[in-house]
């Protein structure tokens, strides 16, 4: 990671997460199946737009600032979502670097699938180890993980193709 903290990258960020805190808590009670893809949305558009640590500190404060609002009940889940934002971010960039741009999709889905298979395994074995888990968080926790992601990627694609060039980060 060569990304230059900035003035830039600071404000970027910073509207980036606004952004997907809009999304969170704005659209709060309209759930997982609309509010996941845009939250997802925005970690990939922060990589395209600012660099990869632009991205994980959107996923990192997303999970938390959403449990201080009430979205993600349990504290015990924090940190795996933080860290499942993390590996989506993380791994769409290794893979997008190593691919040319026409499979680029291919590294979204493969961070899609890092991403759910972590929460759906960290949440269904790791964290009931600590706190009981309501079946219904558990499921949430699960395939609905894979679907949000790869609907927020792939809108990103689609979005950041219809953006200049020299708009898109390359660090």
């Amino acid at each position: 990671m060569r990304d230059k903290i900035t003035t830039e990258f600071i404000a970027k960020t910073a509207m980036l997460l606004a952004i997907a805190l809009v999304f969170q808590i704005g659209l709060k009670g309209i759930g997982q199946p609309l509010v996941g893809p845009l939250v997802n949305f925005v970690l990939i558009m922060s990589v395209y737009l600012v660099g990869t640590l632009s991205g994980l500190i959107v996923g990192f404060l997303t999970p938390l600032i959403a449990f201080f609002f009430g979205i993600t009940p349990f504290l015990p889940i924090v940190p795996f979502i933080m860290i499942g934002n993390g590996l989506y971010v993380l791994f769409f960039k290794f893979f997008k670097d190593r691919l040319n741009s026409s499979k680029e999709i291919i590294s979204i889905i493969i961070s899609s699938i890092i991403k759910y298979l972590f929460l759906a395994i960290s949440v269904r074995y790791i964290v009931v180890l600590f706190v009981q888990i309501p079946p219904k968080v558990v499921a949430a926790f699960s395939i609905p993980q894979l679907y949000t992601a790869l609907i927020g990627g792939i809108l990103a694609f689609i979005v950041k193709t219809f953006l200049p060039e020299d708009m898109i980060s390359n660090p």
